[in-house]
């Protein structure tokens, strides 16, 4: 069977590939795949034709080793070779997911970093959890083999040679204290538990034993409290059973206890054999042996342990959904585990009714008060988290409701499993932030990452370098700091911390501070300055570098000391028959009293961020100058305090103040701000231990900036195209409105009433067109405010609302009320369906701003969305102190520096500022067309993207098709004609005969028989990249 191109048109034809057992992708594809690969050459792999009813060569494992990831054989699953990886995929992929896993597996194969930019709907997550465990499992089975085949290697080697080096390699390795050692007295009965390699057969005893010194630390990270005795899936395997033995001098050792401790120190063994042969192998191995030996050094160098697999994504409920996608989609099975907050899965009422739910878990932890989390280990050997049990797939809920049901923690447990999984699922900060990266577990060296909708990566990393401390934070270290000092309990340390604190707290509260950014609630000032320099304000505030080591001391000590506590509390907690008599005397509680005293999870958590910032400010780090420090005085009613939701029962917003000396200083904040204008603070580190890392998002456009700001080479690009037929949707930008004039929504027009009504007027016309829902994004909430209030004065929003319900995105406001909201919105579509015929009523229009709730990863599939109307270009506020900063930043390694060389170059300021722009439209883009037999249609109603350098900055699968209309009129011919088609469409299907018979009168009005007598009225035809 031959695959037949088709053309330009996005995945108009789906090859037929349902035949192909065997395919192994060329870098290179064929047109139907449909993709567009854009990559330095990567390191070769074997290729082959596509050929059909070719069954691929088993690959060689061992028999009686674990296997981290099975392959559930009842999916009815298909197996395609992708540069030399079989992978299992449950049904027939489209050509884009094909592209995406062959360029995803030649970037892990070649251990280089990867973008990926697919359209929502085009099945992205499915291609990548498939191709990314398939990969895995093809690397372990590898390992595995080529430890087999050493483990051989050496064994003919002994047969062959003295092991007498293995004496001294062991005396070298442990300063002599193997000048006597543990040997079996009869050496010849010892059960050499290796002879099973030469068939195979190699125990698991065995194979852990020699495989943890190819893959060192591969043992779980976290592991069970033996007392609890959980038994936990793990590959590796208890260590190899000593013989009973007595103290013999080495010199007396056994050959099989030689050729044991050889094995076990298997890189030494393998490099002293590599060493000794000089121009021919040594008697009984071969040219071929000592050629596998070589590659085996090489790779253990290179790999220490069978990569852990991150997958971040932005929300908890993007999680939910790769974890489903996994469970209900893959045929794939390991030990997974999800990274979730305390909101999510804290299972203590009294911590949940709290304002600050991570803090009160922490106070009722550090004071052995929380039930649940003494009994969290019970939910670690629960049956339904093992292999094969009912949740051997879990999500935070699964894992919450079985928490509830043994009343243990499933926060701690959540972690727990973190260490021992094989694919851990989180959001995207527990990756990016380091100090949360660090209190979860989560080991980066040599592990793969995988960041999805990656699109807002740069702005995160930077928020995790930064760091704002508030005069009330630093005012509770000083207290507690005190309270420590006058119990006498490591009283330098103490006074160290709290005199830091303290001095803060006074330069805060300093009234002469020189602001000069100067807003309606907040006032801040910068350094470095004119005449004071970064040095000089450390010094002033008591941050120099001298200071610094000393508080750095002070802070670990006083971490030694919590953790000795903690660890005195513990002990006395499980010793519980001592405990009983003691509490009838009252001793115990006394005693824990007394040891409870010490500073708050809270405030060494403070401490310990403001020492990772200031170690980025030491006069010897590479990321000095990518800070500014800030005096940021603001109202209280523009602060949140931290570790408070908005949402949270405590917390009510105030009413805005202007700040100014009449306002009250109990009525402000005052803030010490680090921010960091280089992402790659943080973003470098990981970079520089992970294994492969891979960006992934529906909307990455533009990519100019990825690698100059995150500071990260990607070594390939892929922009796949949609899958969606071209004829199936619309990408359109109108220049005019209804009165002919420019639709410029720059800052000067905005304001403009003309401006207003001829968007007013515009919406209402599409509205009238417009089947099913519709979303209509503003740059900002003072601009969708303004037109609101000019249309109800117009009477333009009385039109609307004739076709449409009206839904405003709110600003602000909890999780909860915007969650009611987008219920009610998608409740009238589904209620107001079957009775569409009224045509006072056709649907509902919900208006929204970029960058705001409704446009990150809501799904508006099918008729939720048939319609996308995007108004302006969202460029950040240009006066914002954050923005001003960085787009100096920029402008200041725009050109290559002389004196320091290794300093990247990165875009201009102004080049940085429109990216931020684009992405927030291109995200706003993707709301709708999530599938690949939905609808509907993209409108800019923004004259600037007649522009081709406009167009070009949108994602592909939308700038390929872009058709640019002069007139208005002229794009509602190419909209009747599109609707009518579809419309028709769906009678035929026999989809919503209500709502189409309801439409057609109004196409049928313009006299168009049928969608293709009606022509595209372009003045620049459709722009193709």
């Amino acid at each position: 069977m031959s695959l037949h191109s088709q053309g330009t048109a996005a995945a108009e034809i789906t090859p037929d590939i349902s035949e192909y057992a065997y395919i192994d992708t060329k870098p290179s594809l064929p047109p139907e795949a449909n993709i567009e690969l854009k990559q330095e050459p990567i390191a070769e792999t074997k290729q082959a034709e596509l050929k059909p009813d070719v069954k691929p060569k088993p690959e060689s494992t061992t028999p009686s080793a674990v296997e981290c990831i099975r392959v559930v054989e009842d999916f009815g699953h298909k197996t395609f070779v992708i540069s030399g990886v079989r992978v299992h995929f449950p049904f027939q992929p489209y050509p884009s997911q094909l592209g995406m896993m062959n360029h995803m597996i030649r970037a892990l194969n070649s251990a280089q970093n990867t973008m990926i930019e697919s359209p929502t709907g085009s099945g992205k997550s499915l291609a990548l959890l498939c191709a990314v465990l398939a990969w895995r499992q093809s690397f372990e089975a590898k390992h595995r083999q080529t430890l087999a085949n050493v483990r051989q290697t050496i064994r003919r080697y002994s047969e062959h040679n003295s092991m007498a080096f293995v004496k001294q390699m062991l005396a070298a390795k442990h300063d002599d204290l193997f000048a006597e050692v543990p040997v079996s007295k009869e050496g010849s009965k010892h059960v050499d538990t290796l002879q099973s390699a030469d068939s195979g057969n190699i125990s698991d005893e065995a194979l852990a034993e020699a495989w943890n010194q190819i893959i060192p630390g591969s043992q779980p990270l976290v592991k069970p409290d033996p007392e609890q005795q959980v038994v936990i899936d793990t590959t590796i395997a208890s260590p190899m059973p000593k013989p009973d033995a007595d103290i013999t001098p080495i010199a007396d050792a056994s050959p099989v206890f030689l050729l044991n401790q050889a094995l076990s120190y298997m890189r030494e063994t393998v490099q002293f054999i590599l060493d000794q042969a000089k121009a021919t192998p040594p008697d009984g191995l071969t040219a071929a042996d000592m050629d596998e030996l070589r590659d085996y050094t090489q790779n253990a160098a290179q790999v220490k342990a069978i990569p852990r697999i991150y997958f971040g994504t932005r929300t908890h409920k993007q999680v939910s959904q790769l974890v489903n996608e996994l469970r209900r989609k893959t045929p794939y099975r390991l030990r997974s585990a999800v990274l979730g907050s305390r909101a999510q899965t804290c299972i203590n009422h009294q911590v949940k009714k709290s304002g600050s739910i991570d803090e009160e878990c922490r106070k009722l932890v550090d004071d052995s008060m929380c039930g649940p989390h003494h009994i969290y280990r019970k939910l670690l050997a629960h049956k339904k988290l093992q292999r094969q049990g009912d949740l051997e797939i879990w999500d935070l809920e699964d894992i919450e409701t079985l928490g509830r049901e043994t009343r243990s923690c499933p926060y701690f447990a959540a972690r727990d499993l973190s260490g021992t999984a094989d694919l851990v699922f989180c959001p995207y900060n527990y990756i990016l932030d380091p100090g949360v990266r660090g209190s979860a577990g989560v080991e980066l060296e040599g592990n793969v990452v995988i960041l999805d909708e990656a699109h807002n990566v740069e702005n995160a990393a930077r928020d995790s370098g930064s760091l704002e401390i508030t005069d009330e934070q630093l005012h509770v270290v000083a207290a507690e700091c005190r309270m420590m000092v006058d119990r006498g309990t490591l009283r330098m340390e103490h006074e160290t911390v709290g005199t830091l604190a303290s001095t803060l707290v006074n330069w805060l509260k300093d009234s002469d501070h020189p602001y000069e950014y100067l807003e309606f609630d907040t006032q801040t000032a910068v350094w470095p300055r004119s005449g004071e320099s970064l040095d000089d304000l450390l010094e002033r505030i008591l941050l120099s570098p001298q200071f610094v080591a000393q508080l750095q001391k002070a802070v670990s000590v006083i971490e030694g000391y919590i953790k000795d506590v903690r660890s005195r509390k513990e002990k006395r907690r499980w010793d519980d028959e001592n405990n009983l008599n003691r509490y009838k005397k009252g001793q115990l509680m006394e005693e824990e009293e007394e040891d409870s005293r010490h500073l708050s999870t809270g405030s060494m958590r403070l401490l310990e961020q403001l020492l990772r910032v200031l170690g980025h400010l030491a006069p010897d780090s590479p990321f000095r100058q990518d800070y500014r420090v800030a005096c940021i005085r603001k109202s209280k009613s523009q602060h949140m305090p931290e570790g408070v939701a908005a949402s949270g029962p405590k917390y009510r917003p105030r009413k805005r103040r202007k700040i100014g000396p009449d306002l009250p200083a109990s009525d402000c904040v005052n803030v010490l701000a680090f921010w960091a204008l280089n992402p790659g603070v943080v973003f470098s580190e990981i970079a520089s231990k992970a294994r492969t890392i891979v960006l992934t998002s529906g909307t990455l456009s533009p990519l100019d900036s990825y690698a100059s700001e995150l500071q990260v080479k990607f070594s390939s690009t892929l922009e796949a195209n949609h899958v969606i037929d071209s004829q199936r949707f619309r990408a359109l930008a109108v220049e005019c409105g209804t009165s002919g004039e420019l639709l410029e929504g720059k800052y000067k027009n905005v304001d403009l009433l003309s401006f207003q009504d001829d968007l007013g007027n515009a919406i209402a016309e599409i509205v009238s067109r417009s089947p099913d829902g519709m979303l209509v994004f503003v740059p900002s909430y003072s601009l969708l405010a303004k037109l609101m209030a000019r249309w109800k004065v117009t009477e333009c929003l009385s039109e609307i609302e004739v076709h449409k319900r009206v839904f405003i995105e709110p600003q602000g406001g909890s999780k909860e009320e915007f969650d009611r909201l987008l219920t009610t919105y998608r409740d009238s579509l589904a209620k107001n369906r079957p009775a569409s015929r009224q045509p006072a009523l056709r649907g509902a229009i919900m208006f929204a701003v970029y960058r705001g709730k409704v446009s990150e990863g809501i799904d508006f599939s099918d008729y939720f969305c048939r319609t996308v109307v995007n108004i302006g270009i969202p460029y950040p506020a240009f006066k914002d102190v954050k923005v001003v900063l960085k787009r100096q930043y920029n402008d200041d390694r725009s050109t290559p520096n002389r004196d320091d060389p290794s300093q990247g170059v990165l875009l201009n300021g102004a080049k940085w500022y429109d990216i931020q722009a684009f992405r927030a439209i291109n995200q706003a883009l993707g709301r709708c067309l999530r599938h690949k037999m939905d609808w509907g249609v993209i409108i800019m109603l923004e004259s600037r993207f007649a522009q081709r350098w406009n167009v070009e900055r949108l994602s592909k699968w939308v700038r390929q098709y872009m058709g640019v209309y002069r007139t208005f009129d002229e794009a509602k011919l190419d909209l009747d004609a599109f609707y009518k088609a579809r419309i028709k469409e769906d009678i035929d299907a026999g989809i919503d005969d209500s709502l189409v018979n309801d439409i057609l009168p109004a196409c049928s009005s313009l006299g168009l028989s049928s969608p293709t007598t009606v022509a595209t009225h372009t003045v620049n035809s459709p722009l193709n990249t």
